[in-house]
């Protein structure tokens, strides 16, 4: 046996080892519905100038939508558009069936801003980076309810 300690990625190693972890995972996971899983989200936000201002990229897999990456400039922000790209999020991941919306975001970022949005806390991680704090959110995504299936008031 020899391992390797490398300061670089080697792709064929890296491929290599993603193969096997998502063998392992489909072994494991084979009863959750897979009709979007490792589908990915790309939203762009763009001037009229077609300047790139923000995104959110992120994938939908095992019935939550994953936000991976989000930025607005800093000259876009509190203009409402970070929540109109999150709205984005929420119908794409109802598109998809997914049940949740999870990302991570560091006390420096963005995290009164989740909570805004109806995101819960759900982990902490502590002195990460040094005298920061990286914390994890998700949102439970509410499906509209049938009109032919709500209860009425009628006796």
């Amino acid at each position: 046996m020899n391992i390797e300690i490398n300061d670089f990625i080697n792709d064929t190693s890296h491929s290599t080892i993603v193969d096997l972890l998502v063998d392992f995972n489909r072994k494991k996971t084979n009863n959750i519905h897979l009709e979007y899983s490792n589908k990915p989200l790309e939203i762009i936000l763009r001037t009229l100038e077609n300047e790139i201002i923000g995104g959110i990229y992120g994938k939908s897999i095992w019935n939550t939508m994953e936000i991976k990456t989000f930025i607005i400039k800093e000259e876009y922000r509190n203009k409402g558009f970070g929540n109109r790209l999150m709205e984005e999020v929420e119908n794409e991941a109802r598109k998809r069936k997914c049940d949740y919306i999870s990302l991570d975001t560091f006390s420096f970022q963005a995290p009164e801003f989740y909570k805004k949005l109806g995101f819960q806390q759900v982990g902490v991680e502590t002195d990460f980076p040094k005298s920061y704090n990286k914390y994890y959110f998700r949102k439970q995504i509410c499906y509209p309810i049938d009109p032919q299936l709500a209860p009425t008031d009628k006796v």
